[in-house]
């Protein structure tokens, strides 16, 4: 019987043990507090994650939460949404954080789900995956030829909107598709 009562007492100090452990990997935030996160390649890489955006409008999200000992302006169009979306915005000390973890979305309540998966994918990923270039995550916004926009159309339809064509005032202007450009850089 007392063997019970010890390994309880050892199971609750190793949970909160885990759980201290687990702050120092969320910006000092329980990882059920967590939405989403994105690591410091992903913030510097300059790709802006739609998710993130996205999340900070939706009524559950509290705030944001950004690591210090990345430059600002590297957080600059979350901290823009943010204020945009009337959200909160915190930088932290990275003096005791562990991990690559530089910004996590912070819910209003805690959600029950431990096994989730915070992290967001990487934007390049998700284009490899769909066996397209992971130059396009890197020229949202911009006019692509109608070979790769047909491309993105077939595969990533959901990204449709994010990318124009060029049309044939761009042509005659010179304006060329940058994901034809980076393939003639490697070839």
């Amino acid at each position: 019987m007392s063997e019970s009562i010890i390994d309880k007492k050892n199971n609750t100090k190793i949970n909160f043990l885990k759980t201290l452990a687990e702050k120092t990997l969320y910006l000092d935030e329980f990882k059920e507090n967590v939405i989403l996160a994105l690591t410091k390649q992903q913030v510097m890489s300059g790709i802006i994650y739609t998710e993130v955006i996205n999340e900070m409008k939706k009524e559950g999200t509290a705030s944001i939460k950004m690591r210090r000992d990345v430059p600002l302006k590297d957080f600059n169009p979350y901290i823009m949404e943010a204020e945009k979306a009337g959200i909160q915005y915190t930088l932290v000390d990275a003096l005791d954080m562990k991990g690559d973890i530089v910004l996590v979305v912070v819910s209003k309540e805690p959600i029950d789900n431990e096994n989730r998966e915070v992290l967001v994918e990487d934007e390049e990923e998700k284009f490899r995956k769909a066996g397209l270039s992971e130059e396009y995550p890197k020229h949202l916004g911009e006019k692509l030829c109608s070979k790769h926009y047909k491309m993105l159309s077939e595969k990533m339809p959901s990204y449709k909107g994010k990318f124009k064509e060029l049309n044939l005032l761009d042509r005659l202007l010179g304006r060329t598709c940058p994901i034809c450009k980076k393939e003639k850089e490697r070839d």
